[in-house]
């Protein structure tokens, strides 16, 4: 699914911020908020060169909420910078402060030192409270977020740039489908392919199924053709060895919201005659996954599968309410059954895989 406007709106101030401060302007005043980790550190050390260069750590304050009082917080940003230049003072994991926090900081909000930047990260602030208002309306607010899925592919490339290789688009795209959304995890996969290649090689899809594991892109792949071919045994079994080879039931879930979100897309855009090419671009998938879409749903209505969708976003409630563990495989395996068995919906219409089966080349 599509991205809220405020959060496309979030993304474009990041980047644009980002981009601000590899020129070296700098505000006096940020707020990191959100869950992505990764992003938070890349823009804390853009901000940290922006301020200090390769300057001394005298100029360098980095404090943890609730282990300093705001009194401290205060003083150091009021002293003056070493040899010049300006003071970085970063204060971390800041939640709700009491009442006597508050009005020491706002004070200080009021009537900044112009030789000092201030950050705060949070991951849940409460834009309710009076603190985190004043913040909002004198400094810059950045949500650390993940890219949208169309936006992590490239995202991909650039890491892979500074890594040494060049990645190619068909390569990203599989890997977004097969990775986590988690910029530390991707980082990760992507700093492997890195090792395993030569400097300046490029990394196509053979690249990332051997180094995410060919018996898991197989078995991804798969899960999506017996889905689609009604195989509720063989569809219970990879769902299950996904789960024991290591990602989590929202990553499961996740995979499934993307198959079903391209399979619903495939049949509107089949009805359009719409090309090979500019399906899977619209996709973001590999060129060669459009034909196993197609003959997915080319038994199915439209109709079917956003019923399928809402039932998955059911699931997804259930398994974020009630935990992890076999409780929510215990949900999945369900979802699973009803929607091979569902007589409204897929046929055995794609020929089920045996085990011996590959991962077809693209």
């Amino acid at each position: 699914m599509s991205r809220s406007p405020r959060v496309r709106e979030s993304e474009k101030l990041v980047h644009a911020e980002l981009s601000r401060l590899r020129k070296g302007a700098v505000a006096p005043l940020y707020l990191l908020h959100g869950a992505e980790t990764y992003l938070c550190a890349e823009i804390l050390r853009e901000i940290r060169m922006a301020v200090l260069g390769e300057g001394s750590d005298f100029n360098h304050d980095i404090f943890s909420w609730g282990k300093t009082s705001s009194s401290d917080i205060v003083s150091a940003a009021n002293t003056l910078p070493f040899m010049g230049g300006k003071r970085l003072v970063e204060v971390r994991g800041v939640s709700q402060p009491n009442d006597k926090d508050v009005d020491i900081l706002i004070s200080f909000m009021e009537n900044p030192s112009p030789n000092t930047v201030l950050v705060f990260t949070a991951d849940k602030p409460n834009f309710r409270s009076v603190f985190f208002k004043k913040i909002e309306a004198s400094g810059i607010l950045l949500r650390m977020e993940t890219p949208s899925e169309r936006e992590l592919p490239a995202w991909m490339q650039s890491q892979a740039e500074k890594l040494g290789f060049m990645l190619t688009r068909e390569a990203a795209l599989l890997l977004t489908e097969l990775v986590e959304p988690s910029l530390s995890r991707i980082q990760m996969e992507l700093e492997k392919i890195a090792a395993y290649l030569k400097p300046g090689e490029a990394a196509n899809t053979d690249a990332v199924r051997i180094m995410v594991g060919r018996s898991k892109v197989d078995a991804m792949y798969k899960l999506g053709d017996v889905l689609a071919g009604g195989n509720t045994q063989q569809a219970l079994s990879l769902l299950r060895d996904l789960s024991d080879s290591g990602p989590g039931p929202q990553f499961l879930v996740g995979f499934l919201r993307n198959q079903i979100r391209r399979w619903t897309i495939t049949k509107a855009a089949d009805r359009r005659g719409t090309n090979p090419k500019e399906l899977a671009d619209v996709l973001g998938v590999p060129s060669f996954a459009v034909g196993r879409l197609r003959r997915h749903v080319s038994g199915v209505s439209g109709r079917f599968l956003r019923e399928l969708y809402g039932k998955l976003l059911m699931v997804d409630r259930q398994i974020k309410r009630t935990g992890r563990g076999n409780t929510a495989l215990h949900a999945l395996e369900l979802f699973v059954i009803e929607l091979t068995q569902d007589a409204a919906g897929f046929k055995t219409q794609v020929r089920n895989f045996t085990p011996g089966d590959s991962f077809p080349e693209a």
